[in-house]
Formats: structure tokens, sequence, C-alpha cells
């Protein structure tokens, strides 16, 4: 296949179908399916361009944990290598290889997104980095076809996207727990008395679905609230952070960012450029 290319040799992505949703110098953000929206929380695609300049050696990249998962496709000669990334409770630590890599394409999930594609119990892979053909061959084989038969990059995320709504298998039920649960930050036994399940049931549950607990899950969702906070031009006092964030002090603000990141939220702060917040999922 020969896919567009610019003339400084990247591939290009040309929009057709209006999706994209944000732009940085090393990312495009696309919208995926209305059907999806609730489960995907958009498109990634590296493209390498931007990042030309980057030193041709690997440096390393804090992946910042968000509870959700993702599909990752690298282009290795003229195939996607796809790995699946299970739900995260931990930072990541990946080499940063943008400007080396020719493309890259992620499936990007919200929180328990991925268990409508997968009748996989999600607590088996969180934290987990594996081969897709391992954990999700169905899954491999749709985007593999995807980019065999595309014409250009534009025309693979189209399919993929249209061949994820065809393979969806999530109903109602779970989502509409899960949305009310992530909108009004409760704690499982006000979740339980709402919904009539017991508190274990609940917790079994949320494990299948989302990889986590409801407690471990409200706790990586506030973290990331707190380190998109502490990106925010100006200086954000710890302590008033940790009191919109519903912390009982900033020692506790400051050992739950430490124990989920692995680093204080200073130093954090002091190095920005060495972490990946997902900035869309939430």
């Amino acid at each position: 296949m020969m896919f567009e290319r610019n003339a400084a040799g990247y591939l290009t992505y040309r929009n057709r179908h209006q999706n994209r949703i944000a732009q940085t110098p090393t990312h495009l953000y696309l919208l995926p399916a209305t059907p999806l929206r609730p489960f995907v929380a958009h498109y990634t695609l590296c493209l390498g361009e931007g990042v030309s300049d980057v030193p041709q050696s690997f440096s390393p990249l804090t992946i910042l944990p968000d509870a959700s998962g993702c599909l990752a496709f690298t282009l290795i000669g003229d195939s996607l290598e796809g790995v699946l990334f299970g739900p995260s409770s931990r930072a990541l630590r990946v080499n940063n290889d943008l400007g080396i890599c020719p493309l890259r394409f992620f499936v990007e999930f919200r929180p328990g997104g991925l268990s409508a594609f997968t009748r996989m119990p999600l607590q088996n892979v969180t934290d987990c980095v594996i081969p897709l053909t391992e954990g999700e061959q169905g899954l491999d084989r749709l985007i593999q076809d995807c980019w065999r038969y595309a014409e250009d990059l534009d025309g693979f995320v189209a399919a993929a996207d249209r061949g994820l709504c065809a393979q969806l298998r999530e109903g109602p039920a779970f989502v509409g727990l899960l949305a009310r649960f992530l909108a009004g930050r409760q704690e499982s036994e006000a979740l339980a008395a709402e919904t009539g399940y017991s508190v274990r049931h609940l917790s079994r549950l949320f494990r299948e679905r989302c990889g986590l607990s409801p407690k471990g899950l409200q706790r990586i969702l506030r973290v990331n609230t707190a380190a998109r906070l502490i990106q925010q031009p100006g200086e954000t006092s710890l302590t008033r952070l940790a009191q919109e964030l519903g912390y009982f002090d900033q020692a506790h603000f400051i050992h739950d960012f430490q124990a989920v990141c692995g680093v204080t939220p200073g130093a954090y702060r002091d190095g920005l450029s060495d972490f990946y917040n997902e900035p869309l999922k939430f």
C-alpha cells in the first residue's frame, strides 16, 4: 500500500471526515462515531511530524494511570503490530520514541469502555501490556484488515471506526451505572443504596468491567484531576488543591499522588515534560 506522504516523508491525515478534535505538535486526537463515545474517548495518531528534531535515541516517558486501557498499534514495515494496555492503576515507564517511530494509532477507552469489546474480566489485565494477538485476536484482525485494505490514513481510521461499532457487545445497564458513579463521585455505599446492589456485588462488577474497585477507580480519577490542575499556568497551592479535591489534608493528597504517579506533586510540576497525562478521557 502507498499511503500519501508529505514533502518531509510523513504520513498525511487530511481530516476528510471532520473528526479531528485536538492537535499538538506530536498528536492528532480524533472523535469516534456517536455509538462508540460512551466507550471510546478518542483515537490518537502519532505521525512523527513536528518532532523530527528530537535526538535519534529513546528517552524515558512516564504515563500517568487513567484506569481505562487502550489498544496501541505501531507501524513496523508495512504492517501494524498491536498491543493491549489493560486498565492502569499505577504509572508506566515507556521509551519515548516520537520522531523515530513512523506511526502509532491508539484506541483510547473511557473507564470501563474496553469491556464493551471483550469478554475478558478486566481485572485479569489490569496494569498489564500484552500482544493483542494473545489478548483479543478479533480486535487485532479487525484493525489489521482496516489497515490492509485502506487507500489512505483517513480511510483507515474511518474503517476502524465502523468496525468497532460492529464489535460493540455492551448494553446500557453498566454504562448508566458507571456514568452515575463518575458524575457523582459517589462512595460504594451510596451507589449500592441507590441501585439496590450490595457493596460486595458492586466491587466485583467494577473489577470485572473496569479492572478496579470503585474506590480504586475514584482514587485514579482524583489524581488525574490533580495532575491536570497542576499543569495549568500559574503557581497552584498544594494545600488549596488538596482541599478542592476533597482530601483530608495536604499530606494525604501528596501520599495518594505519589502512590499513583510515582512522584510527589511538586516533582511532577517540576518535570512535566517527562510525563504524559491523558488530556481528553474525563
